[in-house]
């Protein structure tokens, strides 16, 4: 079976769903190669394609963290968590029209690019351009220029020369004897791997040049495991 029948029979499934259910998702839908497809957004660069089906990851560009006021840099963490809600409320505010790209978004999901989205979110400085092997296309840097002059969203402290984008501990995986920090290059979008052999407690604040970030495991983001740091968020 092909991947557009599964997501048509995932599609199918959720009409048989009670309204109210899929209310608590705040769905909305995408034009994906040319299906509308109704999507769940995790946060303004993620989706899932029903409940259970496939996530997606959007190329190009990071949006922060939706889990708690965790980032640190310009007009600080609580002003940081007001522009991921607000990334997410763009995702969700209408039908975009995206195709699926070749390779995968990392984690087992699939790479889908959404143009006219990614640059609303970088113009509104509700995004920053992401790239892990090379730099962003010129016309998305500047699309994030713009957002920048204007001070739009993470922007109205000024541009840092780079955003922490992701933390992890040595501890995170068994036996494993080195782990990373992503760090990305404001300006180009490139996103480096540091890498290093320490442990790092939840709720620590980790710095790298211009930004900070607030460590925060996966299994302590989300329901009665949240770590106290992000409760309340």
């Amino acid at each position: 079976m092909g991947f557009w029948f599964t997501v048509w029979m995932a599609f199918e499934a959720m009409a048989m769903t009670p309204v109210l259910a899929i209310a608590e998702y705040k769905s909305s839908s995408v034009l994906l190669d040319g299906v509308e497809v109704v999507v769940y957004w995790d946060d303004g660069d993620t989706f899932k394609i029903s409940p259970d089906g496939p996530s997606a990851r959007l190329e190009g560009y990071n949006t922060l963290e939706s889990y708690g006021p965790v980032h640190k840099f310009g007009p600080g963490p609580a002003a940081l968590f007001d522009v991921a809600k607000a990334a997410t409320a763009l995702a969700r505010s209408k039908t975009w029209v995206c195709h699926r790209s070749e390779g995968e978004g990392g984690y087992g999901r699939i790479a889908v690019d959404c143009p006219k989205l990614r640059r609303q979110l970088l113009e509104q400085g509700l995004a920053h351009v992401f790239s892990v092997d090379t730099a962003a296309p010129v016309a998305d840097q500047d699309a994030q220029s713009r957002g920048i002059t204007a001070k739009n969203g993470m922007w109205a402290g000024g541009a840092p020369a780079t955003i922490l984008t992701s933390v992890h501990s040595i501890d995170e995986h068994v036996d494993q004897k080195e782990s990373y920090h992503r760090q990305t290059q404001v300006q180009t979008g490139l996103a480096p791997k540091i890498t290093h052999k320490t442990l790092v407690q939840p709720c620590t604040w980790v710095c790298e040049q211009d930004s900070c970030m607030l460590y925060v495991p996966y299994s302590k983001r989300y329901g009665s495991s949240q770590a106290p740091c992000i409760q309340g968020h």
